[in-house]
């Protein structure tokens, strides 16, 4: 460590920082690793953004090790949390390693490490336990581990790979079992999280917060543009999308991702024989042949792995050659952290070859590769209201605490993100839903588990309360003491019902009995045949055949987001960009080219056409599924016409282009959120549950709608778009220099309470030049008034009100980029006046917004009157207190998603925010002593 400028090298544990120098050898430490260094021992919680083998680990390792050196931490002290085994396995050794060269330990906890190993963890716990959500869960509720003993020294929790947490089930769980960590361990627990592909930070910051008061700081050092050598190419089928594999792959070590366990089958299959040692990998595969492949695949010079997203997460494989794609990815984050796997040697490139044998898959890969080559990244979206989730930690808690009181519920899980949208009442009625249904039971005040409860969660089934996520009903494949694999129960029944399955086929008068009517089926690369079933173990019994068919895997119909399909759209728009034309073969340029052509002088950026062609009409919306559907339904509802939704367009027989444009004109009074609902359980494949039945029919519905269909997107996509030289939302009345002539009352009035009324202008917000305007206004303010109005059913973000000396801006959040706004939100100045920051900065975080130089009245409030006063602290209630002053709450609305939107309505809105300025005139630093 030669280099004289100061480091955070230098705030490290002088033991930790020896064996840096002497036993890693290391003279310097990335700038990741300095920055997310400065911010652990800063004490603030954090998201560390670095690429694959970019340095996270040691980013968010060395400055835990030095905390517990320095500060003498007992054990536990920190956890180390992955999404999956393989990836813990794959990090114990590394973890360990950096923990023995400061005489610090490490111990991995999952299901498949030993009971006696357990055991001797329990006896003598180490400082680091490396482990997953689902065994946490294990450890809390399980009568073995005494875990309030064993968390009681938490102090710090580091979440890898974050992003596969955050937007899920998974993530819900693990964010509520943090906070009954924090109650065990009676502190601030510090939070980090580790990524190398998210979208938006910011939000991820917000769901790792839940009840920490710690600051937060997002380390994302600027990185190094990666050198990509990258393919597109087109085949007619998959025959000759492995005859095109076969020589690229010859003397490499490859991994070729597919999109489904069927397909992974199927490639491998068609690869057989083509010179190179091919192993496949995914989630029906036995554990035992995974590892196996990822060993093998390890040490090999000729090998290729035909995987799923199972080799996705950053396992280490060793130096890889390339990565293949057939067919497009669903995402951009998905194809970033494949493509990552590749160029992690110094001075090589991440090189990776798509092959696509459809044009629309071809589209949509030359999109991801686009906006890969811009920078940009999904985001992920934490649920709030995930009642199932929920469910599952009622009945955890119960079992944690032996039987517990529903109102103390509350105090273990509601700081938790995943619920911030869950009023006490709702949860109430998830109660009283459970109670009723019997899967609890309440007692003198005490909840324990019912009836029904026992068959669904308890005895045989208890392991259902360790995991939050389920699977379809699946058989074990076993080839004499082996396992294979596993195939769902619900295609062998299937194949099982057709007249042409049997283990020996029964004799005909055509002949003696047959044995060729065996169920023959691919998996694990090779072909069985069933010879025998039990039906009650759900295990099959197999012997290799000669040949087989791919199995079925049910899952939820795939959906393509609105970027990607506005991407898409883009590309027949406007063409190719130079790196993504450079990386076409011939073939997929023709292809392409001819898609081109198929939609020239139709479309154009920011329009959804209509066409109507003969007794078919067709509207372009490039929306995505997951909002086509909904749009669908409304359209079924105005037109009575059955509309068909795929990912880029909605059709429907028998309508005119006017009568359909007609239908989209009314769009934005329709009520999305009761639409989902109602149409939801007919989009899903099943349950996506396993705690459904716990939830009220509301709950359930909600939950459908939430995970199929997409109600903020389909708001803002009706807000911004047009249609045939229309836009959608046009006709919103502006308020533009409207004066409401009464007076503002201000602090010093007549005690009897007045109502507050707007005095400022109002200006109504809808397009992107009216609000470059507004915010060069902002700009020049000492302090503004700030407040948001969302959709109550949705959490969509509706519209965002700025007051200024001189006028309200009312912003309409659907139709405008709110981008604009980053710079004057997340400075310093002007101070924003908020009331409740946390809901606000949660609001904004999901348009990738944070807030800087906050003033929150309800603090203020609460500092100056006490946390316990009479009344409360909402903004009425302040408001009164304050300034003597009611706010008028009858032209308040729990959807600000309809347009137009009344003139009072606004109004109102305006004066949320206008008011905050006067109260930050009363309550700031000055005028209050103490603050």
């Amino acid at each position: 460590m030669s280099d004289p400028r100061p480091s955070a090298f230098f705030r490290l544990h002088p033991q930790l920082r020896h064996a840096i120098v002497h036993d890693l050898g290391w003279r310097s430490l990335r700038p990741v690793q300095e920055l997310a260094i400065e911010a652990t021992l800063d004490g603030a919680n954090s998201v560390v953004l670095a690429p694959t083998a970019g340095g996270k680990t040691e980013a968010a390792l060395f400055p835990v090790l030095s905390r517990i050196l320095a500060e003498g931490l007992p054990p536990v002290s920190a956890l180390y949390v992955c999404p999956i085994r393989a990836l813990l396995n794959n990090q114990e050794e590394r973890l360990a390693a950096y923990a023995r060269m400061v005489g610090l330990e490490v111990f991995k906890w999952h299901g498949d490490v030993s009971d006696s190993a357990k055991a001797r963890f329990r006896a003598r716990p180490a400082n680091i336990l490396m482990t997953t959500p689902e065994s946490i869960e294990v450890m809390m509720i399980s009568s073995k581990t005494d875990a309030k003993a064993l968390f009681a020294n938490l102090e710090v929790v580091v979440i890898d790979e974050v992003h596969a947490f955050a937007g899920d089930d998974r993530g819900a769980h693990l964010a509520s079992l943090i906070e009954r960590l924090a109650i065990f361990a009676e502190r601030d627990i510090q939070r980090i999280g580790l990524s190398a592909t998210v979208g938006n930070p910011l939000l991820i910051g917000e769901w790792l917060r839940g009840s920490s008061k710690r600051p937060f700081k997002l380390v994302d050092p600027p990185k190094a543009a990666m050198a990509r050598e990258l393919v597109l190419d087109y085949r007619v089928d998959t025959g000759e999308v492995a005859r095109a594999i076969a020589p690229m792959a010859r003397g490499k070590k490859s991994l070729v991702f597919v999109e489904s366990r069927a397909r992974a089958e199927e490639v491998a299959h068609s690869l057989a024989g083509s010179g190179v040692e091919v192993f496949i990998h995914h989630s029906a595969v036995s554990r035992q042949d995974r590892t196996l492949a990822e060993e093998k695949f390890a040490r090999g010079e000729n090998t290729a792995i035909v995987c799923t997203s199972t080799m996705e997460l950053g396992i280490d494989v060793g130096d890889l050659d390339q990565v293949v794609q057939v067919e497009a990815p669903g995402s951009v984050a998905s194809f970033l952290q494949r493509i990552g796997r590749t160029g992690r040697r110094a001075g090589s490139v991440q090189r990776a070859t798509v092959v696509c044998t459809t044009p629309e898959s071809l589209l949509q890969a030359a999109a991801i590769l686009e906006l890969a080559g811009r920078g940009w990244v999904e985001d992920v979206r934490p649920p709030i209201r995930a009642m199932h989730v929920l469910a599952h930690q009622i009945l955890a808690l119960m079992l944690q605490e032996h039987g517990i009181s529903r109102h103390r519920l509350s105090q273990w899980v509601q700081a938790a993100y995943p619920f911030a949208g869950i009023r006490e009442e709702r949860m109430q009625a998830l109660i009283d839903t459970m109670v009723a249904r019997e899967i609890l039971f309440e007692s003198e005040g005490i909840l324990s588990l019912g009836q029904r409860g026992e068959r669904l969660y308890g005895r045989k089934h208890f392991f259902e309360l360790y995991a939050v996520f389920s699977s379809p009903p699946i058989m074990r494949v076993m080839w004499r003491q082996a396992e294979i694999g596993q195939v769902q129960a619900g295609f062998v029944a299937l194949e099982a019902s057709s007249p042409g399955f049997a283990i020996r086929a029964k004799a005909t008068q055509d002949g003696p009995e047959r044995e060729n009517a065996k169920l023959s089926f691919r998996l694990g690369g090779r072909a069985w045949q069933v010879e025998h079933v039990e039906w009650s173990r759900g295990v099959l019994h197999v012997e290799p055949a000669e040949a087989g068919r791919l199995p079925r895997w049910l899952g939820q119909p795939s959906m393509l987001s609105e970027p990607i399909c506005q991407a898409m759209m883009g590309l027949l728009c406007d063409g190719f960009g130079d790196s993504v034309a450079a990386s076409m073969s011939a073939t997929a340029k023709s292809v392409l080219d001819g898609m081109r052509e198929s939609y020239a002088g139709l479309l154009a950026a920011g329009t959804a056409p209509l066409e109507e062609n003969h007794d078919l009409v067709q509207w372009h919306t490039f929306a995505g599924g997951a909002i086509n559907r909904l749009l669908a339904a409304g359209l079924e509802r105005r037109t009575q016409v059955r509309w068909s939704a795929g990912n880029l367009s909605l059709r429907a027989p028998g309508v005119s282009a006017v009568t359909a444009m007609e239908a989209i004109r009314t769009l934005l009074a329709e009520d999305w959120e009761g639409l989902a609902a109602e149409i939801a359980g007919g989009v899903a494949r099943g349950p996506v549950s396993k705690f459904q039945p716990c939830l009220p029919a509301v709950d359930e519905e909600r939950l459908l709608s939430e995970r199929l269909l997409d109600v903020p997107g389909v708001l803002r996509f009706l807000g911004r778009i047009t249609v045939n030289g229309r836009k959608v939302a046009a006709g919103v009345a502006r308020i533009a220099d409207h004066i409401i002539a009464e007076e503002l009352a201000l602090p010093g009035m007549p005690s009897a309470l007045s109502r507050l009324s707007p005095v400022l202008s109002i200006v109504w917000i809808d397009d992107d030049e009216s609000l470059r305007n507004a915010v060069e206004r902002v700009r020049t303010e000492s302090f503004i008034g700030l407040d948001t109005e969302t959709d109550v059913a949705s959490g969509a973000l509706c519209l965002l009100q700025v007051s200024t000396a001189l006028e309200t801006y009312v912003i309409d959040a659907l139709a405008v980029d709110l981008g604009q706004m980053r710079e004057a939100l997340e400075g310093e100045m002007p101070i924003k006046v908020v009331h409740h920051a946390a809901f606000d900065r949660r609001v904004l975080a999901t348009r990738g917004i944070s807030l800087g130089g906050v003033f929150d009245t309800l603090e203020a409030s609460r500092a100056r009157r006490g946390a316990e006063i009479l009344g409360g602290h909402s903004l009425a209630s302040v408001c009164e207190r304050e300034l003597g002053m009611t706010l008028d709450k009858s032209h308040q609305t729990s959807n600000w998603s309809r347009r137009p939107l009344a003139a009072d309505a606004v109004a109102y809105a305006a004066l949320d925010a206008e008011v905050l300025r006067t109260l930050y005139e009363r309550l700031r630093p000055s005028s209050v002593p103490g603050l």
